[in-house]
């Protein structure tokens, strides 16, 4: 069997009704609501919608309520990110990168183990 929708995609189930500016604006907010979507809790993309103006995330469980179509994130969420964000970009600044001496364990034949000692950035 060939695909039916292949130039209408999700808005193929209308067929030749209400005209092809309606059935574009619905192919475009569909497939939207259709994808799965970043968490703001975890920052994975797993945010799935069960109903109208209710997400889920399907890695931590996170119930969110949100606007119909689009997950938006409420602000107080939004805040808290951002703040996260800011607070880590400050303490690259205040502390510099340290150097860290590795050693490596090498067996040679016929003798104890010699240690190598390398110094790298922490990474």
């Amino acid at each position: 069997m060939s695909r039916r929708t292949k130039k209408v995609g999700i808005a193929g189930k209308y067929g030749p009704r209400y005209g092809i500016r309606i059935r574009r604006r619905l192919h475009d907010v569909e497939s939207e609501m259709r994808e799965k979507h970043p968490c703001p809790e975890c920052n994975t993309g797993v945010l799935k919608r069960i109903s109208t103006g209710v997400y889920e995330c399907r890695k931590c469980g996170t119930k969110i309520a949100s606007s119909a179509y689009y997950p938006t994130p409420p602000k107080a969420i939004t805040k808290k990110i951002e703040e996260e964000e800011e607070a880590e970009k400050e303490m690259e600044k205040k502390e510099p990168e340290k150097r860290v001496r590795k050693v490596k364990k090498v067996k040679v034949e016929g003798e104890k183990e010699k240690e190598e000692k390398e110094e790298g950035s922490n990474v």
